[in-house]
């Protein structure tokens, strides 16, 4: 058995998945798999799949990757000790935006956001990209004290 890389070397994964909101489960365990190969620790993946699976059912839910034979694609790097995973997906009305209500609803870009510096983009396609860069100290560890993300 081989041991797993160490998540300072740079590596990139890509898988594109139905859009259909019952297959964000599979772009969770692509994740993992991905990530647990890199070497990644335990507590950051956690991290990982939390934004995933919320940009995964943005995707599904808001774009038109929901709509019938959609898709949506995950990137995830790791580079540096630090780990970027992003969803893109075929676009749809308005902006993503970070919401703080009430709702029972509407809060996953607040959560990515809390774990991590998000941004996002709109892609020539016209789908949208979005990405979370989640922190973590020089030593490996992952960092406690998060900011609360960005927005571009």
């Amino acid at each position: 058995m081989t041991a797993p890389q160490h998540y300072d070397t740079p590596q990139h994964y890509e898988a594109a998945f139905p859009g259909d909101p019952h297959m964000v489960a599979q772009a969770r365990r692509w994740t993992r798999a991905a990530l647990a190969g890199a070497g990644v620790p335990d507590e950051l993946v956690c991290d990982a799949l939390t934004c995933v699976s919320e940009l995964a059912t943005n995707a599904s839910k808001h774009t038109a990757s929901g709509e019938p034979g959609g898709k949506y694609r995950v990137v995830v790097e790791v580079a540096g000790g630090r780990v970027h995973v992003e969803v893109v997906d075929q676009g749809g009305p308005g902006t993503p935006d970070v919401l703080l209500g009430g709702g029972e609803s509407g809060r996953g870009l607040w959560i990515c956001a809390a774990l991590g510096v998000v941004k996002y983009a709109v892609v020539p396609s016209g789908g949208r990209r979005v990405c979370v860069d989640l922190p973590h100290s020089a030593d490996g560890t992952h960092d406690a004290a998060r900011d609360g993300g960005e927005q571009r």
